[in-house]
């Protein structure tokens, strides 16, 4: 049974990675930037490193999923946190498949209300610790992002307009070195010295030769995305594993090991089921540019960064969507894909009932086969 309830919470960090990797690099493949395969391993490698240092920076966010939602009075079995595991799966598996991006934050919360309203009734909730230290902070969170990008497009589409044309240049240059012996004879001896320029992209081409060139702005949009992508599974990576502790299956002593198997799943749904919500994010929602990418990533990596120094349990679906949305509008009405959008928050507002309904259902049948 044990062994079951892991693989299941394996499951559920395969298809949160699957479906929340696009969050981070939706921007990279919309602006033309990078293609859909390399954004995929570069998420996958920023996921996995989140994941892991999520054992050591987001205790906070542990605590809240683990004891923070329903009644410490209730004698859970191991067939709750096998009940959430099969409800977050079914419903984020379900929402990827569709390309449809949501939030697994919103879907944990409604597969553990889902048991407990089933089989325990609602006063075994703690409707104001969820209010307050979840809910809230998930309702606020896409309008924070959708405001801070319609607000600062215009500023920051000129600037990075301006810096565009600056670029880091690298290129190795031959040394030569002179010694001189005790008998007088001298020998010389040349070595290869690495050089690095901060210019614009002609004065690079023109002073020194061949060159490594990246585009400011470019590194900027990669270094964001990664910022991203890490920020997501340090604040998804402790809400997950927590489902594995909310019943006395597992100790506290497996928690490294948990971790470690979450990440490494996380990785791997990132770059294997990635795809489809990252070309709805990146190409359905509006059209962008470089400088468009840059400024909806860096709102939202301010953002979830932001939320994980706190513990507040923000869902970077809402923030990235928000972002984009909020960039989109501001840079264009019309071309935003409003049908879409209207399809996304149906999605969201109906995560969270459909989660607990597949939840309490499976709650239900585990109970029934015992």
């Amino acid at each position: 049974m044990d062994s079951t309830l892991l693989l299941l919470v394996l499951i559920m960090a395969f298809y949160n990675g699957a479906n929340d990797v696009s969050k981070g690099v939706a921007t990279l493949c919309g602006s033309g930037l990078s293609a859909y395969r390399g954004a995929l391993i570069w998420g996958a490698v920023w996921t996995v490193a989140g994941a892991i240092t999520a054992f050591f920076l987001a205790s906070g966010l542990f605590k809240v999923f683990s004891n923070g939602i329903v009644s410490a009075d209730l004698d859970l079995t191991v067939n709750f946190p096998m009940a959430v595991a099969i409800g977050v799966s079914t419903w984020v598996l379900f929402a990827t498949k569709a390309g449809m991006p949501v939030s697994t934050t919103h879907s944990i919360i409604g597969s553990v209300c889902g048991p407990v309203l089933f089989s325990f009734g609602p006063s075994m909730i703690l409707w104001g610790s969820l209010g307050y230290k979840i809910l809230i902070p998930l309702i606020l969170s896409p309008v924070v992002a959708f405001l801070i990008a319609a607000v600062i497009y215009k500023r920051g589409y000129g600037l990075l307009s301006r810096s565009s044309r600056y670029c880091l240049c690298v290129e190795t240059r031959e040394n030569v070195c002179c010694d001189t012996s005790g008998d007088g004879q001298a020998a010389a001896y040349s070595s290869q010295v690495p050089l690095a320029k901060a210019g614009t992209v002609k004065d690079c081409a023109e002073d020194m030769g061949s060159f490594l060139g990246m585009d400011l702005n470019d590194m900027i949009h990669w270094i964001s995305s990664a910022l991203i992508t890490f920020a997501r599974a340090l604040n998804d990576t402790p809400k997950i594993v927590a489902v594995l502790f909310a019943s006395a299956a597992f100790g506290e002593g497996y928690l490294r090991f948990v971790f470690l198997l979450t990440a490494l799943l996380m990785g791997l749904g990132s770059f294997l089921g990635g795809a489809r919500v990252t070309e709805t994010l990146a190409n359905k929602i509006t059209v962008m540019d470089r400088h468009d990418g840059v400024i909806a990533n860096l709102c939202t990596a301010f953002l979830v960064v932001f939320a994980s120094k706190f513990g507040m349990p923000v869902s970077t679906t809402h923030v990235s969507s928000g972002s984009i949305i909020g960039m989109g509008l501001r840079r264009s009405y019309s071309m935003v894909n409003k049908k879409l959008i209207c399809e996304m928050l149906l999605a969201w507002i109906i995560t969270l009932p459909a989660a607990g309904a597949l939840s309490g259902l499976a709650y239900i049948a585990l109970n029934k086969l015992a």
